[in-house]
């Protein structure tokens, strides 16, 4: 009888322990989808490109509408009172989250540069360079400029990528030290060169929430064209900033091998993983 008990009891807590982790591991996916960029969808690809889109639009948890009226830092009177720093006619406004790295606001200044800049992207599996377009999108490349001078993206995996048809989209998707897609820098800021763009093999293009300007820190490289639906979902939705001159073999060393465990969306079996990033802009 007492070794029945104790077998039945072992059964509890291997039961409890293995609702834990399922209830942790649902945490970590809806931290992912509320910080991710191309929002967790694509998933049926005889879908219209217009659902597509639609998803992309909801793709944060349906909580966020209950959360954004009960807290008061989302109303207008709080937002308005939220602190900014403006660099030319970039505005960059704190979102009141902890910045996943020691982030501060970029500082004020008169004029943003617009001159052409040059990214160098440092990999474990090689060196990629980019070169940025500061002329048509001038707040992303100065926020990224900022964070790389803080070593903000020194030694931060990359969380994401997505493969097969069935994604619709090919992409590697890192800039958050977290590791989890949850991370921002601590302020946000708006879209911009979104119209008229391709989402292409070596496009750069900034992930952001379904919140208005909120494109942080996080960003995502084209590793192949997209499907004729998952190009019509991105379109005008994600800022270009850049594309990959050189090192797209480099790129294709780190989604090579694929989704880890299989599947369209999840982690980089590669571990792909960002050593370092310098932005150089102007002289």
């Amino acid at each position: 009888m007492a070794t029945s008990s104790r077998d039945r009891r072992q059964r509890e807590l291997a039961e409890a322990r293995a609702t834990r982790q399922a209830e942790r591991r649902r945490q970590t996916q809806r931290r992912r989808q509320q910080r991710l960029a191309i929002v967790a969808g694509f998933i049926v690809v005889v879908v219209a490109a217009s659902s597509i889109a639609a998803i992309l639009l909801t793709g944060k948890d349906h909580d966020d509408n209950a959360t954004a009226t009960a807290n008061p830092a989302t109303t207008p009177s709080a937002a308005a009172a939220a602190p900014t720093s403006k660099v030319g006619d970039c505005v960059y406004t704190s979102n009141g989250e902890t910045p996943a790295r020691n982030a501060t606001l970029p500082k004020a200044a008169a004029k943003v540069d617009t001159s052409p800049a040059t990214m160098v992207i440092n990999t474990s599996a090689g060196t990629m360079t980019a070169t940025l377009d500061a002329d048509k999108a001038p707040c992303t490349v100065h926020a990224l400029l900022t964070l790389a001078d803080t070593k903000y993206f020194d030694d931060t995996a990359c969380h994401r990528e997505t493969a097969g048809t069935e994604a619709g989209i090919f992409v590697l998707q890192c800039g958050d030290p977290t590791g989890t897609g949850a991370g921002s820098p601590g302020y946000g800021y708006a879209n911009e060169n979104t119209e008229g763009v391709t989402y292409d093999r070596g496009v750069l293009a900034m992930a952001h929430s379904s919140q208005p300007d909120s494109n942080g820190s996080q960003f995502f490289i084209n590793y192949a064209n997209p499907t004729t639906q998952g190009a019509a979902a991105l379109a005008g939705g994600y800022t270009v900033f850049g594309r990959i001159t050189q090192g797209l073999d480099v790129l294709d060393k780190l989604t090579k091998p694929g989704v880890e465990g299989g599947g369209s969306d999840g982690a980089p079996a590669s571990k792909a993983k960002i050593t370092s990033i310098t932005v150089s802009q102007g002289g």
